[in-house]
Order: structure tokens, then C-alpha cells, then sequence
């Protein structure tokens, strides 16, 4: 998945990007100033959205109602959100796609006829080789086949080239790897959602919209985390942290060298999103920066790593949507 990482913290409910018309511009979001002890609370935040306000005021060297002062201020003020994000397992989804999509005419009337596809869980005009960008996910090889068909059938699609995931490397939100629970029943299901709008919600709030005991919900939230079912943790908004530009980049890459490549590429303070492919690319990724010359300075960093035979990149201009939640059912 080419996320935004991202803090780009779109959604409809904490997960979900609401997609607006064309015509319309988001509203710019308030700025605070951060300093050290707020960078140090979104790192702690971030590897653990449930952190308690005690560990937050040990890590911080301050009062425990200080801690929690400093993370209502953040909250408050949009530069951090704290959800929960399922695995794509958890709602049947295997199979993932990134998509660049060549337009005849007008980009956004495309991306909006994308946007409006379940399995396009993320949509964002680019200005690059080709204008649009989707990543694809489905519940098998055959319905991501399909999916990736409908796109290419839209009106005003030229071309579409596609990258199928094969391996996830570095994710700012979610630690690579698969979920170890078989299945989940209407429980757990309804926990998820329940920590999707608010990753913080108290274990009391969750066993009572659950109707469960406390320790119960508990028991089952402490499985969901353990078990890679479920991550928490904080989505930060890009310009709190200076980070105002977002470019995805795809790879061809030396087979020999292929693995120590993928390890130096995700070791990268910029990078927040790669994946192992297989189709017009060896590798899909998505760095921020704080400027063009940050974008710049990146790339070239990336141009330099052994192992790289190309980059091709392209620069953010317009997400769309960012939506991992499970589709509707009719």
C-alpha cells in the first residue's frame, strides 16, 4: 500500500478520507509550535497509542497531569489522532495493488469514478508520469484482477500500469507482517471499529458498547494488539512536523543486491511506506519531505543506495482518498 503514512489523517471516522468534490480545497489546519518534549510525546505516541499518562510522564521527565495536558493539546489542536488499524487480513482482504492510471482529459472526474470503487482504498492525483495513483486491495488474486480491470474500463483512462504487493517493508503505522488470528467473531469486530474512531477509548467505554465485563474487553483488545490483528498509534498531521511535501517513488532493483537494498531504503528517516512487488516494479514506496529541496536531497539519496538500477518518482498534489476500513455490505 503507498499510504501517506500519513498523518495525512483523512478520514471519515478516524480511518476514513471522505472524498471531496473537486472544486472544493480542505480547510488549513491550526498551527501550534511543537517543541522537544511534544516531538518526544508523538514518538512515544506513536509506537503505542495507548500508552498510559504515567509511562508519557516518565518519558517526558514531567507530572502526570502535565503528560496528559500535553497529548490533549495535540489532540485538540488535529496534529495528532490515535486509532486503531486493522490488519487487511481481519476483513478478508490478501491480495493488494499499487496502480498508475494514464488520463485523456481531466484527472479529478477519473480519480473521483475511483474513489467511488471499495477496493480503492487510496486515490491521490500526482503530478508524475502518469496523474493518478490507487492502491488496490481485495479479498483474493482474482478479485484484485478484476478491480484493476474496472479501472481501466473507466471513461478517460488512457493506460494503467499495475505493481501487485508482494511483501511489506516499512509502514508508519502498522509493523510489517501478518495477522496471527485465524478469525475474528462479532466481537472482536466490533472492538475494531470502536478503536478505529478513537484508539484511546477507554477499556469501560469499549465493554459497554460491546456488552461485555470490563476485564473481558480487555482480555480481547490485549489479544487484537498481541496478535498484529489490530495496531494503535498516532497519526500525525505532515506540516505539524515539517514535513509539507509527499512523494511516492517506484524501483528496479539488482537481484543480488535486492534485500540489502529494501533494508537501507526502509532504514531512511523519510521513508514511511514500502513494499516488495512484482510487475512494472521491483519495489513501491512513499517519502516525506520538508521541501523540494528536502524531495530532492531524498531522491538522490536513493539514487545513491547499492542495489538501485532506477527511481522512477512522482509528487503528491491531491489525496483523495485514504480508506482502509472493510466495504459496505449491501
Amino acid at each position: 500500500m503507498e499510504t501517506t503514512g500519513r498523518a495525512h489523517d483523512s478520514a471519515r471516522g478516524p480511518h476514513r478520507r471522505t472524498v471531496a468534490p473537486s472544486h472544493q480545497q480542505e480547510e488549513p489546519m491550526p498551527q501550534i509550535a511543537l517543541d522537544a518534549a511534544d516531538h518526544a510525546l508523538i514518538a512515544e505516541v506513536r509506537r503505542d497509542g495507548r500508552v498510559t499518562y504515567e509511562a508519557l510522564s516518565l518519558v517526558l521527565g514531567m507530572s502526570r497531569p502535565a503528560a496528559r495536558a500535553r497529548l490533549r493539546r495535540l489532540l485538540d489542536a488535529g496534529v495528532v489522532r490515535v486509532v486503531g488499524v486493522a490488519h487487511p487480513s481481519v476483513f478478508g482482504r490478501t491480495a493488494y495493488a499499487h496502480v498508475t492510471v494514464d488520463v485523456a482529459g481531466p484527472v479529478l472526474p477519473v480519480a473521483e469514478q475511483v474513489c467511488a470503487m471499495d477496493d480503492a482504498v487510496y486515490v491521490s492525483v500526482v503530478a508524475g508520469h502518469f496523474p493518478l495513483v490507487a492502491e488496490v486491495r481485495s479479498a483474493d488474486q482474482e478479485a484484485l484482477a478484476a478491480a484493476v480491470r474496472r479501472i481501466a474500463a473507466l471513461p478517460g483512462v488512457r493506460d494503467i500500469r499495475t505493481a501487485v504487493y508482494t511483501a511489506i517493508v516499512q509502514h508508519s503505522h502498522f509493523p510489517p507482517g501478518p495477522s496471527k488470528v485465524a478469525a475474528l467473531d462479532a466481537v472482536d469486530l466490533a472492538l475494531v471499529e470502536n478503536l478505529q474512531r478513537d484508539g484511546r477509548t477507554p477499556f469501560a467505554e469499549l465493554a459497554a458498547a460491546v456488552s461485555l465485563s470490563t476485564s473481558a474487553a480487555r482480555t480481547r483488545v490485549l489479544r487484537l494488539l498481541d496478535s498484529g490483528a489490530v495496531h494503535i498509534g498516532a497519526r500525525v498531521r505532515p506540516d505539524a512536523l515539517g514535513a509539507t511535501r509527499l512523494s511516492g517513488f517506484q524501483l528496479t532493483l539488482d537481484g543480488n543486491h535486492a534485500a540489502d537494498a529494501l533494508k537501507t531504503i526502509g532504514d531512511l528517516t523519510e521513508v514511511e511506506y514500502l513494499a516488495h512487488t512484482i510487475g512494472r516494479c521491483d519495489a513501491i514506496g512513499t517519502a516525506a519531505s520538508h521541501s523540494a529541496e528536502g524531495e530532492l536531497t531524498f531522491l538522490e539519496t536513493l539514487r545513491a543506495v547499492p542495489g538501485i538500477r532506477s527511481v522512477e518518482s512522482w509528487t503528491h498534489l491531491r489525496l483523495m482518498k485514504e480508506d482502509y476500513a472493510p466495504p459496505k455490505s449491501d
